[in-house]
């Protein structure tokens, strides 16, 4: 049996079926719904809630995609998949699972990079696993389009998929870092998070910021999340006392401006997940 939860632990399930298809996908929508810049879902059956399905939204984010996340900490949750299976309980019984909700090793490993012509221009691919255009055996499975965008000079833009709330700023973030503690791979429901580090005085509201949820973390001193509670999109938040916005560059519609410094919290690494890349790592937080 595989277990999982939510950041704020109120949604909780477990697997007793069989895990499959575990893939790291690089589409816009994942990137916008995660924050992260790209996400990992593996194909599970018999996944049953143990508590809080109460507390679970969803958001139709394509025709045939409908994300699910919790209402009260916005961590990305499993959603059931759309089958093309004549047996209708087949088909209700097979989700994707954000991988970094679980709790204990699926003991199965990524197998493939999907929707690998959507990937974000701030990630580069590094490892050896087969990069495909598409989700599925078919040249045109589960085709994903990106929403059209026109970069301005000297301001970076970002906001979440539903397009209720809107940001931008300007200049260059202070530092950008790849965090692989716990509490990041909850909330994004991924490997790990990636955020940019913003002063305040260059960040700005377009619109929306009515539409977003706070949730600070009860056993964190600072650790929180901010998202749309319309499509539960992670969005900027700010980061305590630093005068910065904390900003989930999988929101942003441009380059961040700055390359990660390196990779924090690696003691805390999801085991299913190999950093492959030359940066820096720390097993916490760097002096």
């Amino acid at each position: 049996m595989t277990s999982g939860s939510c950041l704020c632990g109120k949604v909780a399930f477990t697997i007793n079926g069989e895990l499959s298809d575990m893939s790291h996908c690089h589409c816009s929508i994942c990137r916008k719904i995660h924050g992260s810049l790209f996400a990992t879902y593996l194909r599970a059956t018999g996944l049953s809630y143990v508590r809080g399905q109460e507390l679970v939204q969803t958001f139709k984010s394509s025709p045939e995609f409908e994300r699910a996340f919790c209402g009260e900490c916005g961590s990305v949750l499993p959603e059931p998949s759309i089958s093309d299976s004549a047996d209708a309980n087949e088909a209700n019984d097979v989700y994707f699972v954000p991988a970094g909700l679980l709790d204990d090793d699926p003991k199965i490993r990524p197998e493939s990079h999907i929707f690998c012509e959507s990937k974000s221009d701030a990630y580069m691919i590094h490892d050896d696993l087969p990069q495909k255009k598409y989700y599925g055996k078919g040249e045109t499975s589960g085709v994903v389009e990106d929403r059209e965008h026109v970069a301005q000079a000297g301001r970076v833009a970002g906001g979440c998929q539903c397009g209720d709330v809107a940001f931008e700023y300007t200049g260059t973030p202070k530092f950008m870092m790849n965090c692989h503690c716990s509490r990041c791979r909850k909330v994004k429901g991924a490997a790990h998070a990636t955020n940019a580090f913003v002063p305040v005085d260059q960040f700005q509201w377009m619109q929306g910021q009515d539409r977003i949820i706070n949730y600070d973390h009860a056993e964190a001193e600072r650790f929180g999340n901010a998202f749309c509670r319309q499509c539960g999109s992670s969005v900027p938040r700010e980061s305590g006392s630093s005068g910065a916005m904390n900003i989930p560059v999988g929101s942003l519609d441009d380059v961040p401006g700055i390359e990660a410094r390196g990779h924090i919290f690696m003691g805390s690494k999801a085991p299913w997940f190999e950093v492959s890349d030359e940066l820096p790592q720390w097993d916490e937080m760097p002096s």
